[in-house]
């Protein structure tokens, strides 16, 4: 589905990603970690299309570069972090899930009953169909970002790309987003790649990750063997202890 050969952005002096390479199958679950400043958000940009690199990309076993293919840019959703939104601008939730249908259908054609079918079903999905009818401005934090996992699986794609989803929503909020990601992924053929720095916070079925630091590949590997201490003691430079509970890893500062 996705490979990446010596991938490395520039910005004037500052090198953002150095030489990463990346190969990602079709269906897996790739988490994307690291802190601050890793080249995280550059990458998932470079995947996207919306960043200038040097090096060799290739979608669907077809080279690529910066500039894609309508057909191409379909295939490929992106789940930003949570974004701020004026109350007062003038589209509803569900108006805002629809928009995922416009890249199929063409700017200028109106979504059948089909796409506003399938919208509402993703909305009942996502637990925010009683919110169709209100103004995106109004919902919550954690509301917005359901309609806005919606609106890209409204795309149809083949990649899904989530960047930080679950920044500045509550411990609540964030377990139930995860959990809708967790059945999303089990439900579509989709390969997701999830940026975070929260290693507590994690999808059940995330099984690999990628670990970034200053623009480089530093681990790609098991979950299990990425969220070691001395693994993330390295990659953060701060002693990190990780201890399993119930059958599920965490992380404790030192």
């Amino acid at each position: 589905m996705l490979e990446l050969k010596n991938i490395t952005v520039r910005k004037t002096s500052e090198l953002l990603l150095d030489g990463i390479n990346l190969s990602v199958s079709q269906n897996e679950f790739v988490g994307i970690i690291g802190p601050n400043g890793a080249g995280k958000t550059t990458l998932l940009n470079v995947i996207a299309g919306f960043e200038r690199f040097e090096g060799t990309l290739s979608l669907f076993g077809h080279q690529q570069g910066w500039t894609r293919s309508r057909e191409t840019r379909l295939r490929v959703g992106y789940v930003p972090q949570l974004f701020q939104i004026d109350p007062g601008f003038p589209i509803l939730a569900l108006e805002a899930v629809m928009t995922g249908a416009i890249g199929r259908l063409g700017l200028f054609r109106s979504p059948a009953r089909r796409e506003r079918e399938k919208a509402m079903r993703l909305m009942e999905m996502m637990r925010v169909a009683h919110l169709a009818d209100r103004p995106l401005g109004q919902l919550s934090g954690g509301e917005r970002q359901k309609v806005s996992l919606a609106r890209a699986i409204l795309q149809e794609p083949d990649i899904l790309l989530m960047d930080e989803p679950t920044a500045s929503l509550d411990i609540a909020i964030q377990k139930e987003v995860l959990n809708l990601i967790d059945e999303i992924h089990k439900q579509e053929t989709l390969t997701f790649l999830f940026v975070t720095h929260d290693f507590n916070m994690l999808p059940a079925v995330m099984r690999r990750a990628v670990l970034l630091n200053h623009g480089k590949k530093v681990f790609d590997g098991n979950i299990d063997n990425a969220l070691s201490s001395d693994t993330l003691s390295r990659l953060f430079q701060y002693p990190l202890e990780t201890f399993d509970r119930n059958g599920r890893r965490f992380v404790s500062y030192g």
